[in-house]
C-alpha cells in the first residue's frame, strides 16, 4: 500500500511539475524553516534523525580572505582562530574545553574554515540533555558577535597560525604564488590568499584584527544553520529568541562584489620548481557566474551534469589505454569563486610528456566541439543520472543532518545554491531528462570551450634534461588541435549480458543465529559461510566483504611487487569477456561497486549497493571467481601512469619522509621497502596473472558478510545461486608470518630534504599487545587523553604545532601488537624541545595520572562514537568481520563495551602509559630542511 501511494503520488507531482512555466522561482524545500530576523541574520532549522541524538550547528559569515584591507591579509583566518579562543560565555580555551565534556572532538565534530568568500563555523552537540542544544546555540551566538579577542589570547594564537603557515609552505605553495595571479588577472582574488601575509599575522596591532570582525561578523552577513534530531517548530521559536538579540550594525560597511576581469588572449603560466612531484596542466575556460533560481535554470543544471560525465567518461577511457596519454585526467563545468564560473580540464601527465597530455585533453574537448556526444552515450548517462537521483530520494528519510547543513550554507553564500528538496529535485529529474535534447548538450562545448577569457597554468618539476614547454609552444598546441583533422567519437558497446552460463545453484545447508548482534549465519552445500545483517539505518544501502586467509604471504619476496598490484589491476581489467571500458558503458545505470583487495594475510572483496542492484553485485562476485579477467592491456596502461606517479617522490621532501618512516618503522624489512621506478620494474604480468587465479578460487575458503536493507527471504535464492554455486574444495589455507617486525631499542632518524625552515616529527612507542577486549578500550582511552593533553600544552599553552596528537594502533595478526604515534609539524629549531615536552607529559600521566576532566572527556568521546557507530552499517561489517578473522565467530563480549568504557580509571591509564610507552624502546623520524 506504501509502494502504491507513492507511486499515485510520484504521478500527480510529475504532472504538477509539467504544468508549471520554466521561468518559475524553485521552491524553498517545505521540510526546512528558513527566515530572515529583524536585525538581517537569515536562519535555517530541519528536524532530521539521522544521525539520532545528534544536532549540527553552523555560523555561516559570508565574509573572507576577500573582504580585507591591505593591513588585515590573514585577519580573516586570524579572526576564525580567535572564536575558538575565548567568548564571553566561554573565556580562553573553555569553549573546546566544554564541547569535549559532552563527547564532541576537536576536527571531526568542532570546526571552522575560511575561504575567499566565507568563514563557517561547525559544531554537533548530543540532545539527551536540553543544555547541550542550549549551550551550542549560545556558542553560535557567541561566535556571531560575543567574541572577545583579547591581546593576551591573539599573542598566544599568532604562533599556531604561524605553524600552519609553515605547514602549508611547500613546491605546490610557491608555484601558486607565481600563476595565481595569471589565473585571476588582475583580480583582488589574486591578492587575497586565506592564509594571507605572515608579517602582518606576526606583528600585526590587535585593534586590525577586531577591526575586522567589526566590519564584517554582523546579522546581515551571517545565517545559523541548526539541523538535527528535535522538534523543528519548537527549534525555530528558540532560535528566533536567541538570535533576534542581536543588535543590527548601525551604518555598516558596504559589502563589494570583487570582479575577475576578463580578458580577450589566452593567458599561460609555465612555473616550475625542483621539489615538484609531477607535471601538471590545467586549462581554464572563465565565465561569469549563473545564479540557478527558476526550474529552467534547474533543467540547465542537469545539461551541465550530463556533459561533464561524458566527457570524464571519455577521459577515463583514454586512460585505460596500453600507452596512455596522461596519468588521469577530468573536465568539469563548475564555480571557481567569486562571481565566476569555470570550464576546466585538467591533466597529470608524465614526466617530458606534458605537451602530449595537454593535446589529448583539448582533443577531447575539440572532438566534442565538432561532433559532439552520441545519441548512445547521452541515453547511458542519462540512465546513470536518473539512477543516481532515485537512489538519493530512496535515501530522503535518511540523509545525514551534515548533508543539510551542507546545502543550505551554499544556498546563503554567493552560488545561492537552490534547495528545492530531493523529492522536487527527483520529480525534475524524471520530468527533465527524457526531454534533453543531444543538440542541447552538445551546444554547451560552443559556449563553454572558447579563446576568449582562457588561462593555461602547466607546473612542473625541475629536472635536469626534462623538457617543459614554454608559454608559446603551449598556445601553439592549442592552436595545432583547432586546426588539425579529428575522427568522431565511436562509442563502441556490447549488447549481451553479464552471465550467459549456466550456473547451477547451492543450498543453505546450516542456519545459526548469531544473537548478540542480531545476525543470522548461513552455511552453503559448497562448504562456503554467509553472514547477514539486516538494518533499517539505510533504506538503500547493502554493504558486502569478504575475505579468506593466505594473501600476500603466501608468496616470497621475489613475487612481492607483483603481489601488491595483483588486486589493482584484476580490478581495472574487466570481467569475463568484457574489458574494464565495456563493462563500466554496460553497468552505468547501476548503482553498485565491487572490487577485489589481497592483503598481507588476507584477500577478498569489499563492496556496496542499491538494493535494486544488490544482484547484479552479487552476478559480479561469480564471475570473480568463475571468470577472472586480467587483461595485458589493464597492466600495461596501469603500470605506465604508475611510474609516472612515483617518478618524482624523491625530489618531494615529504615523501621522502614518508618513506624513511616506512622503511624505519619496519626494520628494513625488505617486504616493506618503497616502490620505485626501478622496483616496479619487477611487476610481471604472468606472476600477476598466477597470483590472482590463485587467490580467488575456492569459495568455500571465505567468509562472505552483507550488512544492510536485506530481506533474508527474497536474498536467500540469489546467495544460494551466485555463492552456492561457486566452485569449492576441501583445500583450506593459512597465512604464513612474514617476520615484519619494527626496530628494537631507540632509532632516531633525521631527513634532511626541502628549502623550506619547517620540521616533521613521528615519534612511535610500540610491543607486544595482550589482545583483548578491556585492553583495546583502554589504549584506545590513552590516546585521546594524551591527545587532548598535547593539545592543550603544545598548541595552545605553548603556541608552537598547528596539529598534534597521538594515534593508538593494535594489530593481533601474525603476533598481538601495537603502535602508539605521536605527530606534530614544527620550526626546525623547535622539534627536540618539543619531544622533551611530549615526554615530560607521558611521564606525568604515568606518574600522576589523568586529571578526572580529562579522563571523563575520554569516556564521553568514546560512549559517543560508538553511539553514533551501533547506527552504521559499515560499522556492523567490520564487526562481523573481525569478530570472524580474530575470534571465529565469537561475539559473547560484543554488548560489554559501554561496561568496560564506564570502569576505566586514573589508576589503569596510569598503568597502561607506563606499559605502552617505553622510552627505551621508540623510534622517532624528522624532516629538517637541507643543510647549508
Amino acid at each position: 500500500m506504501k509502494q502504491l501511494f507513492s507511486f499515485l503520488f510520484l504521478l500527480l507531482s510529475v504532472f504538477g511539475v509539467a504544468q508549471q512555466p520554466h521561468d518559475s522561482l524553485l521552491p524553498v524545500d517545505q521540510k526546512v524553516s528558513k527566515g530572515v530576523l529583524e536585525n538581517g541574520m537569515t536562519y535555517y532549522v530541519r528536524s532530521n534523525s539521522t544521525p539520532k541524538n545528534r544536532a549540527d550547528l553552523y555560523l555561516v559569515v559570508r565574509a573572507g580572505s576577500i573582504d580585507e584591507d591591505d593591513d588585515q591579509q590573514g585577519l580573516a583566518h586570524f579572526a576564525e582562530h580567535m572564536a575558538f579562543n575565548g567568548t564571553e560565555n566561554f573565556p580562553k580555551n573553555e569553549l573546546i574545553k566544554y564541547l569535549e565534556s559532552i563527547g564532541m572532538e576537536f576536527g571531526p565534530e568542532v570546526n571552522a574554515y575560511t575561504s575567499f568568500d566565507e568563514t563557517v563555523y561547525m559544531i554537533k552537540v548530543p540532545l539527551d540533555e536540553d543544555e547541550y542544544i542550549e549551550n551550542g546555540l549560545q556558542v553560535l551566538y557567541d561566535w556571531a558577535c560575543q567574541t572577545t579577542d583579547s591581546d593576551e589570547e591573539i599573542e598566544k594564537e599568532r604562533g599556531v597560525i604561524h605553524e600552519e603557515w609553515r605547514g602549508g609552505r611547500g613546491a605546490n605553495e610557491r608555484m601558486m604564488q607565481k600563476w595565481i595571479p595569471v589565473l585571476l588577472h588582475e583580480s583582488r582574488y589574486a591578492e587575497r590568499l586565506p592564509i594571507g601575509k605572515i608579517d602582518i599575522i606576526d606583528n600585526c596591532p590587535p585593534e586590525v584584527l577586531r577591526r575586522y570582525r567589526s566590519d564584517w561578523y554582523r546579522p546581515d552577513l551571517q545565517a545559523v544553520v541548526v539541523v538535527g534530531d528535535f522538534d523543528q517548530e519548537e527549534m525555530v521559536k528558540r532560535v528566533k529568541a536567541k538570535f533576534s538579540d542581536i543588535p543590527a550594525k548601525e551604518n555598516p560597511r558596504k559589502k563589494e562584489i570583487f570582479a575577475i576581469p576578463r580578458h580577450a588572449e589566452t593567458l599561460v603560466s609555465v612555473v616550475t620548481d625542483k621539489e615538484a612531484r609531477y607535471p601538471v596542466a590545467n586549462i581554464y575556460y572563465k565565465h561569469p557566474l549563473k545564479i540557478n533560481k527558476t526550474l529552467a535554470d534547474y533543467r540547465e543544471g542537469i545539461k551541465h551534469s550530463l556533459f561533464n560525465s561524458m566527457i570524464n567518461n571519455r577521459l577515463q577511457e583514454l586512460a585505460q589505454l596500453a600507452d596512455p596519454p596522461f596519468i588521469t585526467a577530468g573536465s568539469a563545468y563548475e564555480e571557481l569563486f567569486g562571481p565566476v564560473s569555470v570550464y576546466s580540464s585538467g591533466v597529470l601527465c608524465q614526466n617530458g610528456q606534458i605537451e602530449r597530455g595537454i593535446k589529448a585533453v583539448v582533443e577531447e574537448n575539440e572532438r566534442v566541439m565538432r561532433y559532439g556526444f552520441t545519441a548512445s552515450e547521452l541515453e547511458r548517462m542519462k540512465n546513470a543520472l536518473l539512477a543516481s537521483i532515485e537512489k538519493s530520494y530512496n535515501e530522503r528519510d535518511k540523509q545525514r543532518s551534515e548533508a543539510y547543513a551542507e546545502e543550505y550554507k551554499r544556498n546563503f553564500l554567493m552560488t545561492e545554491e537552490p534547495i528545492p528538496g530531493i523529492e522536487n529535485e527527483f520529480l525534475y529529474y524524471r520530468q527533465f531528462l527524457p526531454g534533453i535534447t543531444l543538440d542541447e548538450v552538445n551546444a554547451l562545448a560552443k559556449k563553454w570551450i572558447t579563446d576568449e577569457n582562457r588561462v593555461v597554468v602547466v607546473t612542473a618539476p625541475e629536472i635536469e634534461g626534462i623538457k617543459v614547454p614554454s608559454e608559446d609552444e603551449v598556445l601553439a598546441i592549442l592552436n595545432e588541435v583547432e586546426n588539425s583533422p579529428l575522427d568522431a567519437y565511436d562509442d563502441v558497446i556490447a549488447d549481451k549480458p553479464l552471465i550467459d552460463q549456466e550456473i547451477v545453484p547451492g543450498e543453505v545447508v546450516g542456519k545459526k543465529q548469531l544473537d548478540e548482534i542480531d545476525a543470522l549465519e548461513w552455511t552453503l552445500s559448497n562448504g562456503a559461510v554467509v553472514v547477514l545483517k539486516t538494518t533499517d539505518f539505510k533504506d538503500d544501502e547493502v554493504l558486502f566483504t569478504a575475505y579468506s586467509l593466505g594473501g600476500k604471504s603466501l608468496y616470497g619476496q621475489e613475487s612481492d611487487i607483483s603481489a601488491d598490484f595483483a588486486a589493482t589491476i584484476v580490478a581495472m581489467s574487466g570481467i569475463s569477456g568484457f574489458d574494464k571500458v565495456t563493462l563500466d558503458k554496460m553497468m552505468s545505470d547501476k548503482v553498485f561497486s565491487i572490487s577485489p583487495y589481497l592483503r598481507d594475510l588476507t584477500e577478498g572483496f569489499s563492496g556496496r549497493s542499491s538494493v535494486k542492484d544488490l544482484e547484479t553485485m552479487m552476478e559480479m562476485l561469480y564471475l570473480y571467481f568463475t571468470d577472472l579477467r586480467v587483461d595485458p592491456q589493464a597492466f600495461s596502461s596501469y603500470m605506465s601512469r604508475y611510474a609516472g606517479f612515483i617518478e618524482n617522490r624523491v625530489a618531494s621532501p615529504e615523501d621522502a619522509y614518508n618513506d624513511t618512516l616506512q622503511v624505519v618503522s619496519v626494520n628494513y624489512h625488505p617486504r616493506k621497502r618503497p616502490v620505485t621506478k626501478e622496483v616496479l620494474q619487477e611487476a610481471s604480468f604472468g606472476t600477476i596473472e598466477k597470483i590472482a587465479r590463485e587467490r580467488f578460487v575456492n569459495a568455500a575458503d571465505f567468509k562472505f558478510f552483507f550488512v544492510g536493507n536485506i530481506d533474508p527471504e527474497a536474498f536467500k535464492p540469489v546467495v544460494e545461486r551466485y555463492i552456492g554455486g561457486l566452485p569449492a574444495s576441501d583445500k583450506r589455507e593459512k597465512w604464513v608470518d612474514m617476520q615484519v617486525k619494527s626496530p628494537d631499542g631507540v632509532v632516531e632518524k633525521t631527513v634532511y630534504r626541502g628549502q623550506e625552515e619547517k620540521s616533521l616529527s613521528h615519534i612511535t612507542f610500540h610491543g607486544n599487545f595482550d589482545y583483548s577486549r578491556e585492553n583495546l578500550v583502554t589504549i584506545d582511552a590513552l590516546g585521546k587523553i594524551l591527545s587532548t593533553r598535547l593539545l592543550e600544552v603544545i598548541r595552545e599553552d605553548k603556541s608552537s604545532v598547528y596539529s598534534i596528537g597521538a594515534r593508538p594502533s593494535v594489530e593481533k595478526m601474525p603476533v598481538p601488537k601495537y603502535s602508539m604515534s605521536i605527530y606534530y609539524g614544527t620550526s626546525p629549531e623547535k622539534v627536540n624541545e618539543l619531544k622533551e615536552d611530549i615526554f615530560r607529559e607521558i611521564a606525568d600521566i604515568a606518574g600522576n595520572g589523568p586529571s578526572e576532566e580529562d579522563l571523563q572527556k575520554a569516556k564521553e568521546k568514546m560512549l559517543r562514537e560508538r553511539e553514533n557507530n551501533l547506527r552504521e552499517n559499515s560499522f556492523w561489517l567490520s564487526v562481523i568481520n573481525n569478530g570472524y578473522l580474530y575470534k571465529d565467530g565469537d561475539f559473547s563480549d560484543f554488548s560489554g563495551y559501554e561496561e568496560l568504557v564506564n570502569q576505566l580509571t586514573k589508576e589503569k591509564i596510569m598503568e597502561a602509559t607506563k606499559a605502552y610507552f617505553n622510552f627505551e624502546n621508540y623510534y622517532q623520524v624528522i624532516l629538517k630542511p637541507e643543510q647549508k
